[in-house]
């Protein structure tokens, strides 16, 4: 069985707190942490991402996600080149076709199409090349040729974004679930569209950690959000996850999109995220170590989860878990 070479954090900016987190999770032994971009919900990850590469050293830093639909592709490509320099080869750039970033301020997500197509200019743009956007031929004119491209990551729930990504980026965050067989399914898919060995595959899943008061219901305010996306592509596999999906894709609201609010809303929302104890979340985690997948994204709480408890739940990850799972 193949095991999970690195451990991400995903979690949301927060003003004067974000480096206490990645200093804890760095020292809990993540190996990066990923923030959120949602300019209508939360402080900038970009900015946020420069404290973080100030107070880590070994900490990779990236987004998941952003988008080019709120940011032109050239200024996002500027923005993760700028903190490639700053952290010492350390960025990794995690884009999505966008989603409540865009919903927020009027604007439709991408479609698989244009993702595919901003994932290639931002490839090209940070790779140092000159690619064709907007019908002008563009580049970073400041980027050192010889510092290290910084990855492009796609992010994607449907079969056309996940081919799209496969085709155009260095790497796919997958977001369907975590029932093994939907993921070796799409890992599958991955395999087939691109040839190259080194595409990277990582897995994004919610954690929720119980104790004696019970199942840790912080998570109820992003499970609902991240299972409606994967609602069409589960469905049309038959898989086990999809009534839940479909429950949250019909009940999501826009306003109370990653809160703890949003928990009501979707009765057995947990089926779609990894909960238990310690020990049984382990167990689950290393059962998905067989799927084809190198990499796990996790994301621990809500939005809205006061930071204390975050900290604790990216100790007893990092230290009880991640071990097990290298």
């Amino acid at each position: 069985m193949r095991s999970i070479v690195r451990l991400w954090l995903n979690t949301f900016p927060r003003i004067g707190e974000t480096a206490d987190i990645a200093r804890v999770a760095e020292d809990a032994g993540f190996f990066g942490v990923l923030l959120t971009d949602s300019q209508c919900l939360a402080p900038d990850p970009f900015v946020e991402l420069g404290a973080v590469a100030r107070v880590t050293d070994r900490l990779h830093l990236g987004t998941c996600t952003t988008n080019v639909l709120t940011r032109h592709v050239s200024v996002v490509a500027n923005l993760a080149a700028t903190l490639q320099a700053d952290s010492s080869g350390r960025m990794h750039l995690g884009v999505a076709r966008g989603d409540s970033a865009v919903r927020k301020v009027g604007l439709d997500p991408a479609t698989p199409e244009q993702f595919g197509q901003a994932l290639s200019e931002l490839r090209g743009l940070l790779a140092g090349a000159t690619p064709s956007v907007s019908a002008t031929d563009s580049s970073l004119q400041w980027l050192d040729p010889s510092t290290s491209a910084t990855p492009v990551l796609g992010v994607a729930s449907g079969p056309r974004s996940i081919t799209a990504a496969a085709r155009h980026a260095d790497g796919l965050i997958l977001q369907v679930g975590t029932d093994p067989e939907v993921i070796r399914h799409f890992v599958e898919l991955i395999r087939t569209t691109t040839p190259r060995p080194d595409f990277r595959i990582l897995l994004y899943v919610i954690v929720g950690l119980s104790d004696d008061r019970g199942p840790d219901s912080t998570v109820l305010g992003v499970t609902p959000l991240l299972a409606r996306m994967a609602a069409e592509p589960l469905r049309d596999l038959g898989a086990q996850q999809a009534p839940v999906a479909e429950a949250a894709a019909q009940s999501y609201s826009l306003a109370t999109h990653g809160l703890s609010a949003a928990q009501g809303a979707v009765d057995g929302a947990l089926e779609y995220a990894i909960t238990g104890t310690v020990d049984e979340c382990a167990d689950q985690l290393v059962a998905l170590s067989g799927t084809g997948c190198d990499e796990l994204v996790v994301i621990l709480g809500s939005m809205d989860t006061p930071t204390s408890q975050l900290l604790d739940l990216i100790r007893t990850v990092g230290t009880s878990i991640g071990p097990r799972l290298i």
